[in-house]
């Protein structure tokens, strides 16, 4: 019983590391110390980090996979000895012969609770290790899952929670929006004022976004100047006047740069609307989506259009 339980530690050893190690991909950096890095930059310190604590990772679950073998065979020898003891006894005519086999028999007992002991302060250093390296893991996790230059969610974090949220609506029979935006002729923006300009009215539209949506939405950067808004329980009109007082609001605004003085003028978005539907999956309700935004566009810009299957 006693080397079942071992057994099984070590087991669950083995499927620890195997969580731990789960779920890495493409991983990218951002943190408020280093915004002036280039995300290039930034992205390869993070994959340079996350190797590392993998690689220590490693090192220890396979020093604390050596240790349980260890202790295993040093158990498996005192079975041994046990057994010998145990076919020897019967054989003895004296008592003192008798006292010999049983202070071999306590020495060995002894030596076993120390190795036991010494085996559960090592397990339990380890322990604390591997939970410290799985919490840096998760961290860097995070961070690949976020946007580095508006700190939103990124494509690959919008794909997974859009799976996700359209699996509950059907699961919970309720409804769910999409909206795709794109911020107006930012290409002229970027011929005129540069990138570095470039960069703030993203960030800027970024936060405009997230201001107006509930704890419940999910706001990512898609790809270049354009974002999406993930919508739980929401219905297309619902959708339509939230995306509206975002437009609203980034429409309103005056931007100028801010060390010149140059006027950089009025920055406007399209945005496009589609209520997931029946037969929808996520490919589909994001083509419905961008269908919505190339209306918006072709409508001249600064509008919303929205789904009229839906709606």
């Amino acid at each position: 019983m006693f080397f079942d339980h071992l057994i099984s530690a070590e087991a669950c050893l083995v499927g620890l590391v195997v969580l731990s190690l789960s779920g890495f991909g493409v991983l990218a950096w951002h943190d408020q110390r280093m915004r002036r890095l280039p995300a290039k930059d930034a992205s390869a310190r993070t994959r340079k980090g996350v190797a590392a604590a993998a690689s220590q990772l490693d090192r220890e679950a396979s020093a604390l996979l050596q240790m349980v073998r260890s202790y295993l065979e040093a158990g498996e020898r005192y079975s041994v000895t046990l057994a010998q003891a145990g076919e020897n006894l019967p054989k003895l005519a004296s008592t003192d012969e008798i006292g010999i086999i049983v202070k071999f028999l306590l020495a060995e007992n002894a030596k076993m609770q120390h190795e036991a002991g010494e085996l559960k302060k090592n397990l339990e250093q380890s322990r604390l290790q591997i939970d410290n390296l799985r919490t840096h893991l998760a961290e860097a996790r995070e961070i690949g899952m976020r946007d580095p230059l508006t700190s939103l969610s990124n494509r690959r974090r919008f794909e997974e929670s859009l799976a996700k949220e359209l699996a509950d609506a059907r699961a919970r029979g309720t409804a769910l929006c999409l909206v795709m935006a794109d911020v107006d002729n930012f290409k002229k923006v970027n011929d005129l004022f540069g990138h570095r300009i470039g960069d703030e009215i993203l960030k800027m539209f970024a936060r405009v976004l997230v201001e107006n949506v509930r704890s419940s939405d999910i706001v990512a950067r898609y790809g270049g100047e354009e974002f999406a808004v993930i919508l739980p329980s929401t219905r297309v009109d619902d959708a339509r006047a939230m995306t509206e007082r975002m437009r609203s609001q980034l429409e309103s605004m005056q931007l100028a740069v801010h060390d010149s003085g140059q006027k950089i003028g009025r920055i406007t978005a399209s945005f496009g609307i589609a209520e997931l539907a029946a037969g929808d999956d996520t490919d589909e309700l994001v083509h419905r989506a961008d269908a919505m935004l190339y209306q918006a566009k072709c409508a001249g810009r600064n509008c919303v259009a929205a789904d009229k299957a839906a709606a």
